[in-house]
């Protein structure tokens, strides 16, 4: 059982290196109702460049307010609402909110309907996807077995009690954390059951499967560029060589990266060379110092890598990297022993291997 937030612009603000700290796992709002820019969550982007730089894995929810299956106010905008803030996202799951009061004189069935309709969509787009409501809502406006039996996800939200009412994935079970980090105590706390949906891809689901070649070469401060390096092939580098240039390319999806420069003193003290992480690229052209590849002819002591998986292609890919003979990393996350980039503070890279797991 795992602990997660779910978080929406009423949290404001938000210190994630302080969330980072207690919570790797967080579920954020896309907004309400129709695909219309207005009705975004205002802290969306703001939120999930958080949770990027963190190493925090994300999902998402979005209101439901629909009156009908197409047209304005329907199920077909609020997909189409889902599938724009979708772009270029890995959620581990998707959930459709449905307890707003201006639904109720729907019916039972139509508000199962629309369930359906929004979850089958994304469930065959190879998505986890799932419902959220409160125990009195799964018990009286929609039915509950239904979708469950449809293999769809539950997200339950009942409060003041031990233990969840009804079987699901996720128990919300209280509207007033108070988290190191987040400037109110109104944040909402669930409890994780089904730990599997963080591959971010259904388990019901026939996916599309795909290898993903990646290829990068180093620049040493002794010998230059050296050969391009496919995959775990070999690894780039020299012995005893510092790496102070990295280029990195991927054959599907896209990848970004960035390096930091390890310090250097002179005989008396004094920094010669600040220590700091450099501006990240994803571009591969050498001849590019700007956009082409990471690195200034420093020394560089530690990588940083994170690869977009394309729609296409699922379950979700990672890059899995090492500096020297370090642990691998995968992508920026932090946690289970990740520290969000491979290598180690001070200590001179001069070998580097990657590839899209």
């Amino acid at each position: 059982m795992k602990n997660i937030l779910d978080l929406s612009a009423y949290q404001g603000h938000i210190n994630w290196e302080q969330v980072s700290k207690e919570y790797d796992t967080v579920i954020l709002r896309l907004g309400i109702g129709d695909n219309v820019s207005s009705q975004d969550d205002i802290r969306l982007n703001e939120y999930i460049n958080g949770c990027n730089q963190y190493g925090i894995r994300y999902g998402f929810y979005l209101v439901c307010y629909a009156q009908r299956l197409t047209g304005e106010e329907s199920v077909e905008s609020e997909i189409a609402h889902t599938e724009r803030l979708l772009i270029g996202k890995n959620p581990f799951a998707i959930f459709y909110d449905v307890e707003v009061d201006g639904l109720i004189h729907l019916g039972k069935d139509t508000i199962t309907n629309f369930c359906d309709v929004y979850c089958k969509h994304f469930k065959d787009k190879g998505y986890n996807v799932g419902v959220y409501a409160n125990k009195n809502w799964f018990t009286n406006y929609i039915d509950y077995q239904a979708l469950k039996n449809k293999g769809y996800l539950i997200w339950l939200a009942h409060y003041g009690i031990s233990q969840p009412s009804l079987e699901c994935d996720i128990w919300q079970y209280s509207d007033k954390g108070n988290i190191d980090g987040i400037n109110t105590n109104t944040t909402d706390m669930n409890y994780l059951y089904n730990e599997s949906i963080l591959n971010g891809v259904s388990s019901n689901t026939t996916n599309s499967q795909s290898d993903v070649n990646v290829y990068y070469r180093v620049k040493t401060q002794k010998h230059g560029w050296l050969s391009e390096v496919k995959n775990l092939e070999d690894y780039a580098g020299w012995e005893n060589s510092p790496i102070v240039g990295l280029a990195i390319k991927v054959d599907k999806g896209s990848i970004k990266y960035r390096v930091h420069i390890k310090e250097v003193k002179d005989e008396n003290g004094n920094i010669l060379v600040a220590k700091r992480w450099l501006s990240e690229v994803s571009g591969y052209d050498i001849k590019d110092k700007i956009k082409g590849y990471a690195g200034n002819d420093n020394e560089i002591d530690c990588v940083e890598v994170y690869y977009n998986t394309p729609d296409d292609i699922r379950p979700y890919k990672k890059a899995k990297y090492k500096v020297n003979d370090y642990s691998y990393q995968y992508d920026n996350e932090k946690g289970n022993g990740q520290d969000g980039y491979a290598g180690a503070m001070g200590v001179t890279a001069t070998k580097f291997q990657i590839v899209i797991e």
